[in-house]
């Protein structure tokens, strides 16, 4: 189930990095997109965001990927959150969890660089406002790092909020 996890949000990712270049007509940057980090690494920065709907398989995927502003097809200091849903989130506060067996909360990556991912297993995601022509909300989130022989410690939090254009199919 983790890896099913893992691997469909890495798709995203990767969906995601290939379709917003600069010479993108879908990517939409509104001026109220931030990303704070704390735990392994202190940061804080604004953000470009993009959310969709897209196809996986037999299913639909809702995706919101956050970059640096003014980043182009770069993998670093990335966060996806995805859900398996027919349409954009309603209104409301969601669970974001690493496990499948949760079947209401979000799934979150948030990539430092190609080689370092934090799984996110707790926190929440709020949709604030829910529309065709708009999707906005926050997030906190806490993850460990992800290894393959995993060690105490290595925890990241990421807090920020969204405001974006929804593209859908």
């Amino acid at each position: 189930m983790k890896v099913k996890l893992l691997t469909t949000m890495f798709i995203a990712m990767l969906l995601l990095f290939t379709a917003c270049d600069k010479d993108s007509i879908t990517e939409v940057v509104l001026p109220s997109n931030s990303i704070t980090l704390t735990g392994d690494i202190s940061n804080s920065f604004d953000a470009q965001a993009t959310a969709v709907l897209s196809p996986d398989g037999s299913s639909i995927v809702f995706s919101l990927m956050m970059v640096p502003k003014g980043s182009v097809g770069n993998s670093e200091n990335s966060l996806l959150i995805t859900k398996e849903m027919a349409e954009f989130p309603a209104v409301g506060t969601y669970n974001i969890s690493a496990y499948q067996t949760d079947t209401t909360a979000f799934g979150s990556i948030y990539g430092l660089n190609d080689s370092t991912l934090y799984i996110m297993s707790s926190g929440t995601f709020e949709i604030t406002t829910s529309s065709s022509t708009k999707i906005e909300g926050n997030f906190n989130m806490t993850g460990p790092l992800f290894d393959l022989t995993p060690t105490e410690g290595n925890e990241l939090t990421v807090k920020g909020k969204f405001s974006t254009i929804p593209i859908p199919l």
